[in-house]
């Protein structure tokens, strides 16, 4: 069972004991220090002797400035190999640990916390004396994306407390206006910015760059890097001097050193004129063409919110809002590089200037976040049904998470055929309890849902229940009823059998659940494979939970034969087990 907050000071204890750590790094292998300005504001990386300062200097060597005496924040480096100094053990158990590098129940808005896999480095940053903490065992090893992109985690903390966002998206401009280009992986706009770069269009970034929405909409440059597909390359020969490595392994990208090749076209920072995704069209020109704000508003927030650590409503209200303060644009991109460039340039110069401070007036709806949890287990047959449903709910801000449980047939490859930006996770096969835990875990939202694979929500049901936690705040969770159906052969369709008030009373699936609730009453007990939704429902109510039933059908359930309870007796379905854990419970308070 998944423990709670982890206390505030325990956090403060862990970073310290990191910082001591580098004390004792620096001790050994003297201290270097480099000075950054970044957004308006200086942070200084101080290492722990020179081994890890070409790893993560040369991205960000466009930024580097004078010594300053107090800079506005210090970020602490050092590695295990070079200077023999080691970690200290996880504050926490790793089945707390997130993809996206949270640590489940580390809550402190002093303290931050993120281990990172890809890497194998911890992340440890304080608020309150403005000092972040690096650390990697060796960093030979690092991947070539921590390499365009050094420190990510880190920065993300800082900038956000300063009012600005690390975003995932690339930047170019001309004179003193620019484009903001979003958009997951592929669409183009690596290349884009390339395009210009070469065609003397300013570069603000690629892969990352920092905005600010206030005073007015604002991008600035962190990194002076590329990512490229190795057979872009062919589009831009004259970049292969700048690559990071001249042999790029299968499935990795290229990365590009455009510092200080191209320095002077390197601009820190410029006010934002537009937002555009880019889509690869085939034809041989380029053209701007408009696109809806909530499109807009999916590409921008998907991947950022994926792979930074924390982040949440927050990041996804700021990011929301500065997508509603620029004009929206599909960027149709030709096959011409050069056009490419011709059309982005035509565009900036030729659209009406923005009034120096302008924010939109109108700003979005405050539609919360919402994060969509759908394990599954062997449903290729139903997963991208059970997708579709959740996108036809027509609920603006959703994330969803696919946790495949182990599945042996082709569900992954339904997954990914369905032309939607979603999570996806595989692990191995251990119940629907531990693959809702870990959607949990990996959530963004403040709000969470779950659908199972082979279930439906009526039309208008998660803005139902969602309309009702925001009337009532007190409420930690809103659910209803679920209608159960079965499947008819002969007629091919689903038929309603019995009443929603006497069926699955504790369907998981039926509500809309604040996160916090979890941390409260933790998480599905994974060591029932039946029966968890009653047991959580049954602690929760043991805690005195404030939940409400609507009396409206907010699930339906599909039999259809091949369901997991299909067939089982009370014994196979766990309701003893569950009938004594909540009397054991109430004999241990009794104790107390």
């Amino acid at each position: 069972m998944m423990g709670k907050h982890k206390p505030e000071a325990e956090q403060v204890a862990f970073f310290e004991g990191v910082h001591d750590r580098f004390r004792s790094a620096a001790e050994r292998a003297g201290r270097v220090h480099h000075d950054l300005r970044i957004a308006g504001a200086t942070v200084r990386l101080a290492f722990a002797g020179e081994s890890l300062v070409p790893f993560f200097t040369r991205a960000l060597a466009h930024l580097r400035i004078d010594p300053v005496e107090t800079p506005d924040a210090t970020i602490c480096l050092w590695d295990t190999k070079s200077t023999g100094v080691g970690m200290l053990p996880p504050p926490c158990d790793r089945d707390r640990f997130s993809d996206r590098g949270d640590l489940w129940g580390f809550h402190s808005r002093r303290i931050k916390t993120a281990f990172h896999y890809h890497d194998f480095s911890v992340n440890v940053f304080d608020h309150e004396r403005n000092t972040g903490i690096y650390w990697v065992q060796n960093a030979q090893l690092l991947p070539y994306w921590t390499l365009a992109s050094p420190l990510r985690t880190l920065f993300h903390w800082w900038m956000e407390r300063r009012g600005c966002q690390l975003l995932h998206a690339a930047a170019v401009g001309i004179e003193d206006r620019a484009l903001l280009l979003v958009g997951k992986g592929g669409l183009g706009k690596s290349s884009t910015a390339l395009a210009c770069l070469n065609q003397g269009l300013q570069f603000l970034g690629d892969d990352y760059v920092i905005v600010r929405n206030t005073p007015a909409p604002t991008v600035y440059s962190l990194y002076a890097t590329a990512k490229l597909n190795p057979w872009d390359l062919e589009r831009f020969p004259e970049l292969r001097p700048l690559l990071h490595a001249r042999e790029i392994t299968a499935g990795d990208k290229a990365v590009v050193f455009l510092n200080p090749p191209f320095a002077s076209r390197i601009a820190l920072q410029a006010p934002l004129e537009a937002i555009a995704m880019p889509r690869v069209t085939g034809r041989d020109d380029t053209r701007f063409e408009s696109e809806a704000l909530p499109v807009i508003q999916q590409a921008a927030t998907f991947t950022t919110m994926s792979q930074l650590p924390y982040a949440g409503s927050h990041t996804h209200q700021l990011i929301t809002e500065l997508c509603a303060s620029l004009p929206a644009f599909r960027l149709e991109l030709g096959r011409d590089p050069r056009g490419i460039a011709r059309s982005v340039s035509e565009f900036l110069r030729h659209r009406e200037r923005r009034p120096p401070g302008r924010v939109a007036k109108l700003r979005p709806p405050q539609t919360p976040l919402v994060s969509v949890v759908i394990p599954v287990y062997n449903g290729e047959r139903f997963v991208a049904e059970a997708i579709h449903n959740v996108l036809d709910q027509e609920y603006p801000a959703l994330e969803i998470i696919v946790v495949d449980d182990g599945s042996t047939d082709r569900t992954e490859a339904a997954v990914r055929a369905i032309p939607v930006e979603l999570h996806y996770f595989k692990q191995e096969n251990l119940g629907p309890a531990a693959a809702r835990n870990r959607g949990i875990r990996d959530a963004s939202g403040d709000y969470v849902a779950f659908l199972d694979v082979d279930d439906l929500w009526p039309p208008h049901t998660l803005a139902t229940l969602m309309d009702e936690l925001l009337r009532h705040p007190e409420l930690d969770l809103v659910q209803g009823y679920s209608q159960v159906t079965e499947y008819e052969d002969g007629a091919g369709v689903y038929e309603y059998r019995g009443n929603p008030m006497e069926s699955f009373p504790y369907s998981i699936a039926t509500a809309l659940y604040r996160k916090r609730v979890f941390d409260r009453v933790g998480l599905f007990d994974k060591t029932l494979i039946y029966g968890e939704d009653t047991d959580w429902f049954n602690r929760a109510h043991e805690l005195g939970v404030a939940m409400k039933r609507l009396d409206l059908v907010t699930l339906v359930v599909r039999r259809h034969g091949r369901n997991m309870t299909q067939a089982k007796s009370p014994v196979e379905l766990n309701m003893l087990r569950v009938f004594k854990k909540s009397l054991d419970r109430k004999r241990e308070d009794g104790d107390a």
